[in-house]
């Protein structure tokens, strides 16, 4: 049994791409607790149960279980290092982009700035004084550490993902190729064989938002960026004047000072504050 968060399915079509040698079934961490009474009860039946490590915020010991595996989600933010989560009223907000905003758009937004405005921010001098153009060494660190700390190394696919165009579709949504390769890095880890086959499943994730890799980004990395949103649940593409002016509309549902980053994303958003600040002057 395999229990994951929005990676779940790609994960799971994965896995069976790559091994015949079981069966497997699999839901995520929203259907877990929808029903968690009834997954309390079957899920000591399964030979193994694979986890993401980040679901063990429900009410259940997973360690009761006869064999438990983790496999971490791919979180990295080198290519959207704009993006962030937001709260008020200590629930997330949603957007033009479901859960993800944009740090400079809310700042500029928090600073009294116009739409107009607000995209003249969107250029390579500002995102150098952001830390935007910084984060990849640090990000493929983190990223890295946290798969090691499940003794599941990923550095020799992390090299191949690196070449050319992004993979991630943003914070936490990898491409299927990563999910793919990480599925086999696990079950190589568990002294499985994998068929020897290059296919990969359907991107279950190019559903929902994909987030731009912004043209002073990407370039950094080698590859044509955008400006273009995609929004969810289908192939419609929103322009950064779009994103911005209905962001802006969300955030005027609340007062001034009730809407703020969440504490990871805290010191990073206070830095994009201080630069747009500094513009102004």
């Amino acid at each position: 049994m395999l229990i994951s968060n929005c990676n779940t399915y790609g994960l799971a079509n994965s896995l069976k791409l790559l091994s015949n040698d079981f069966s497997l079934d699999c839901f995520d961490v929203f259907e877990l607790m929808k029903n968690l009474e009834t997954y309390k009860e079957t899920m000591p039946g399964y030979d193994r149960v694979i986890i993401n490590p980040a679901i063990q915020f429900v009410e259940y010991d997973f360690s009761l279980l006869k064999n438990v595996s983790r496999i971490p989600g791919i979180d990295f933010d080198a290519y959207h290092p704009d993006l962030c989560y937001l709260f008020a009223d200590g629930q997330r907000i949603y957007g033009p982009t479901a859960g993800y905003h944009s740090m400079l758009v809310f700042a500029a937004f928090e600073a009294g700035y116009s739409v107009e405005k607000t995209q003249r921010l969107f250029r390579r001098e500002i995102f150098e004084q952001c830390g935007f153009l910084s984060r990849w060494e640090s990000e493929r660190d983190r990223l890295m550490n946290t798969f090691s700390f499940f003794n599941l190394d990923i550095s020799a696919p992390f090299r191949a993902w690196s070449r050319g165009e992004s993979f991630m579709y943003g914070l936490g949504h990898p491409k299927a190729r990563p999910i793919h390769d990480v599925a086999r890095v696990f079950l190589e880890s568990i002294g499985m064989e994998t068929n020897k086959s290059d296919l990969i499943p359907h991107d279950t994730l190019i559903d929902g938002i994909c987030l731009p890799v912004y043209p002073e980004i990407a370039e950094t990395f080698g590859f044509r960026g955008s400006r273009m949103f995609k929004v969810l649940g289908e192939y419609r593409l929103m322009s950064l004047e779009q994103f911005t002016q209905k962001s802006f509309e969300v955030y005027s549902q609340w007062a001034p000072g009730e809407v703020a980053a969440e504490y990871f994303f805290a010191d990073r958003y206070n830095r994009v504050k201080d630069v747009i600040a500094e513009v102004d002057q």
